[in-house]
């Protein structure tokens, strides 16, 4: 399988720099929240002893001087998103591996852009100037993000050894794997991929299960994970911008009504319906506002979606002036109209589809289970039932 790997090292950081360039001569962690918990983002380039994934008081103190600045991950993900589907424009298949790592399939493109040159040189031209992109480009995903980890700025490389001698000077740090495990790894004194391709697989499989097992593979330069085409989620999306900013949710509403008037106005919204609305907005020095609204049914006309916004606005304290709002309408459907069945046990069927379809939605996968005899006649409870997935 014959990958490119586009990678926008520090990505975060980068954009932290072209909002204040000041940070170009410090160096500067960012921090996101997990609950309670605050862990590193990204850092500077010059806070080498800083890794994504490890605990912010452990960050400071391996680098005392670092401005810690919160992350505002909406505008992250919203810049690389506007990447991804430039380089969905190159090829069909493109799968986004985090924050400012995308796999490119380059399999039966290179006679329709005359050689893989030419489409290298196209991917990195889908990438701003200023995130300055590498490109690395090997058989499967873990090698081809070594190579682009190799090129410099603007430019792609491609191993010419072996796999297996090329990712053996590498350090476990760049695995893509949880940074506790690394840590460990360290621990055990496997400071580099060739120490672990040296071990035989039993022992890493004992100390890390499935996870060694893959590690192990990856040691020796060997990925045949599939790529995962990202799916293109049809949305929406009006924005607009205050002649002064705004500090009352009153004013908020009245720029909602005229952002979903817009929207509803649109060719593509005839017969149309939603199920989500994103609110998005710019607060100087701060994290980027946003905001998510669920319809409990699809909504198909401005008045319906107000109407719930509102109420799920109201009594909402903004964080700080509002400089900007954008909004977004996804799951979008193509219901028309709703007939019910003259049936009560079918309608209530229906409904609880729906319920289950809102949740899905909300939670991001299916909460609702229900229990199913497997083996009855078992001596062991545990064998008799099996909580299944419930689909009506």
């Amino acid at each position: 399988m014959h990958v490119a790997c586009v990678l926008i090292d520090h990505l975060p950081f980068k954009l932290e720099v072209r909002r204040d360039p000041g940070l170009r001569k410090r160096r500067a962690i960012i921090v996101q929240r997990h609950g309670s918990r605050r862990t590193v983002l990204d850092a500077s380039p010059s806070a080498n002893s800083v890794s994504p994934g490890m605990s912010l008081q452990e960050a400071l103190a391996r680098c005392k001087d670092a401005v810690p600045i919160e992350a505002d991950s909406a505008s992250y993900e919203q810049e690389f998103s506007t990447i991804l589907l430039r380089l969905g424009n190159r090829s069909p298949v493109v799968e986004s591996a985090g924050l400012g790592c995308a796999y490119v399939g380059l399999d039966g493109l290179q006679d329709t852009y005359g050689n893989e040159e030419r489409l290298i040189e196209l991917l990195l031209q889908t990438v701003p100037s200023y995130l300055e992109p590498q490109t690395g480009v090997s058989e499967g995903k873990f090698p081809a993000y070594l190579a682009a980890l190799s090129a410099g700025p603007g430019r792609a490389y491609r191993p010419t050894q072996s796999l297996t001698e090329y990712v053996a000077p590498w350090s476990v740090d760049v695995l893509p794997i949880e940074w506790e495990v690394k840590a460990r790894l360290h621990s055990f004194g496997l400071d580099t991929l060739g120490q672990v391709a040296e071990r035989p697989i039993g022992p890493i499989q004992a100390q890390f299960g499935k996870v060694g097992a893959r590690l192990w593979r990856l040691a020796h330069g060997i990925d045949d994970t599939p790529l995962v085409p990202q799916r293109v989620e049809e949305e929406m999306k009006e924005s607009l911008t205050f002649v002064a900013p705004i500090v009352e949710v009153t004013a908020l509403f009245v720029a909602v009504d005229n952002l979903l008037g817009r929207i509803f106005s649109h060719a593509k919204m005839r017969g149309r319906y939603s199920r989500v609305a994103s609110l998005e907005g710019t607060v100087y020095n701060k994290p980027t506002w946003q905001r998510r609204v669920i319809f409990k049914t699809p909504v198909g006309n401005r008045r319906q979606a107000l109407f719930v916004i509102k109420a799920s606005l109201e009594g909402l304290a903004l964080p700080g002036p509002l400089e900007d709002v954008s909004l977004t309408l996804r799951e979008l459907t193509g219901e028309s109209g709703q007939q019910e069945s003259l049936f009560r046990d079918v309608r209530q069927r229906q409904q609880l589809s729906q319920a289950i379809a809102q949740l899905k939605v909300s939670q991001g996968s299916n909460p609702i289970y229900q229990v199913r005899e497997v083996e009855p006649w078992s001596r062991i409870p545990e064998r008799r039932v099996a909580l299944v997935t419930y689909d009506p």
